[in-house]
């Protein structure tokens, strides 16, 4: 998963509902840990302004 971060409203949504705590907030901006997403969609489909696609 990939984050539009000019898009992000930093919301944090995505890391409310991320089951494998990928996406963390950092100095206004959110980021994810592709190292811990399993790439499930939960985030992009929750992401009110779609700032969060799959590759």
């Amino acid at each position: 998963m990939k984050i539009d971060n000019e898009e992000c409203g930093v919301c944090e949504d995505c890391i409310d509902v991320c089951p494998e705590e990928a996406i963390i907030k950092k100095a206004f901006k959110v980021e994810i840990n592709e190292n811990k997403c399993d790439d499930c969609g939960e985030c992009v489909d929750i992401c009110p302004v779609g700032a969060i696609y799959d590759e």
